[in-house]
């Protein structure tokens, strides 16, 4: 049951409410109810699945995702469209909706919203599908894909050039830490590309929907907290050779140190190494102290 699905263009809903969209806040809706099943036929969702929505907006994604699912919980920042969405929704009993920022800080998702998927799951599937913001998509991401609760899958409608570096290979112009941390906790497929006319207001660029499916690393880092360090520190200097990058990061000794022990070209950049290869330096730390990985 739930929301009557509406034709209406969102401009309209909106201004029926009395609300403005916020650019700040990254609020772009789509248009086209075929473009918002396209979402909810990517995402596979089935009727025992839990759904954790980021970006509730007017709750038209919402609906499609409870009609399939057994349960939503869905996150709105802006208390004006969290208010419209409640009464859009006022049908749809395994929705919940929560006025909230999504994280609680750039490193952590906000405890009410952890709370709320747990109370739904038990021995569920959790699943995420949203039209992401585009001010909080690539944490939102990363932060997913280091979270507890464990996710079947992210479906999640980003800015093109944000899922161009998520799906980047070592050499190319978008590879940087986004890449490595989303390609150490899953794989990554670009499903579709959205123009900005699927949106209103339109945004500036096109956007892709993508699948990133979480899984095992390939190359386990034996403290995650090293391997964080060191990809962020060596790609924050990705243009220099890999000896002075890691001389800028850590000092003369260890840049030799470390080079030598993995036989690694000193005149590679950061940017061109493979996840593989971050994973190997920050284990080299870590089995001399992780206190190494420090910046001096």
């Amino acid at each position: 049951m739930g929301m009557n699905r509406s034709l209406d263009h969102p401009r309209d809903i909106l201004r029926a409410a009395g609300v403005r969209p916020r650019h700040a806040l990254g609020q772009n809706f789509l248009v086209s109810p075929q473009n918002l099943d396209r979402i909810v036929e990517a995402a596979r969702i089935e009727s025992d699945d839990v759904v954790l929505e980021i970006g509730t907006g007017l709750g038209t994604l919402t609906a499609r995702l409870s009609a399939r699912a057994h349960a939503v919980v869905s996150v709105e920042i802006d208390e004006r469209l969290y208010r419209t969405a409640c009464s859009r929704l006022a049908e749809s009993r395994n929705v919940k909706l929560i006025c909230a920022d999504f994280l609680a800080s750039k490193h952590r998702i906000n405890p009410e919203v952890e709370a709320a998927v747990l109370g739904c799951r038990g021995e569920r599937r959790v699943k995420v599908v949203a039209n992401l913001p585009y001010q909080i998509s690539s944490p939102a991401v990363v932060n997913l894909l280091e979270w507890k609760v464990p996710l079947a899958e992210i479906d999640v409608m980003l800015q093109l050039e944000v899922s161009e570096r998520i799906t980047a290979c070592p050499g190319e112009a978008a590879y940087g830490p986004l890449t490595v941390f989303c390609t150490y906790h899953a794989e990554a497929e670009r499903l579709f590309t959205l123009p900005p006319s699927a949106f209103w207001p339109r945004p500036a660029v096109s956007s892709s929907f993508l699948r990133i499916t979480p899984c095992l690393p390939k190359h386990h880092a034996e403290d995650y907290q090293v391997f964080s360090e060191v990809v962020n520190r060596l790609l924050q200097n990705r243009r220099k050779t890999l000896a002075r990058a890691f001389e800028v990061a850590w000092g003369r000794a260890e840049a030799r140190l470390v080079l030598e022990k993995l036989r690694l070209d000193p005149a590679l950049r950061p940017g061109e190494l493979a996840v593989a290869d971050f994973v190997r330096i920050a284990n080299v730390f870590t089995s001399y102290g992780a206190e190494r990985a420090a910046p001096p």
